[in-house]
């Protein structure tokens, strides 16, 4: 299978923007700061992506991909379950890392309706392969057998609502930390105590 060769310039333009987007948000930024960052004309921006949105996209796309991937080689490891739940929280502190306070604002308010599309997608596919997961683990006796599937499905789909909390993320440094206590949260609150 031939490689796919991607031109650097458009790696430059990816670059800068996640740099910029994690950091100020997307809907701050503009084209002309992205193009200036990178030190590329707009017509190469434009060459690469029709919009700001559409390069936003991308870059989710790639971000949600990556995790995912991610998560699943965690989860097919021939290894404990508790070293697998310590090895996915560090991927979710790993994937937050950098991302500013607008960035999530700006996806989890609904600013950007095609992002949010995207996000709740993939958010519902992660989902119920993560609690088939853990019914899986369920059966292996890791994790309460009194604990339903769509109590975790409840818990996984609340979380998100409570990373936008204000009065729940006033008590927390970044975003960062509050998912990261979420995360701890629901893994360490469904797991066998037995085990």
């Amino acid at each position: 299978m031939p490689k796919i060769k991607i031109n650097p310039k458009q790696v430059l333009i990816l670059k800068t923007a996640k740099s910029l987007f994690w950091k100020h948000g997307i809907r701050r930024i503009t084209i002309e700061e992205i193009c200036k960052e990178a030190a590329v004309s707009k017509m190469t921006f434009y060459k690469f992506f029709k919009n700001k949105e559409a390069l936003a996209e991308y870059l989710l796309v790639e971000l949600l991909t990556g995790w995912h991937n991610q998560y699943r080689a965690i989860m097919n490891k021939d290894t404990p379950f508790t070293s697998k739940i310590k090895l996915v929280i560090s991927l979710e502190q790993a994937a937050s890392k950098d991302m500013g306070e607008e960035f999530f604002k700006d996806i989890y308010n609904n600013e950007f309706t095609e992002l949010q599309k995207l996000i709740d997608t993939e958010k519902n596919k992660y989902n119920a392969e993560l609690v088939q997961d853990m019914i899986e683990a369920q059966k292996e006796g890791n994790i309460r057998n009194d604990v339903k599937p769509e109590f975790i499905l409840y818990l996984l789909e609340d979380i998100g609502s409570k990373v936008m909390d204000e009065k729940l993320s006033a008590l927390y440094g970044s975003k960062q930390e509050l998912i990261l206590e979420l995360t701890n949260y629901f893994f360490y609150g469904i797991m066998n105590r037995e085990k």
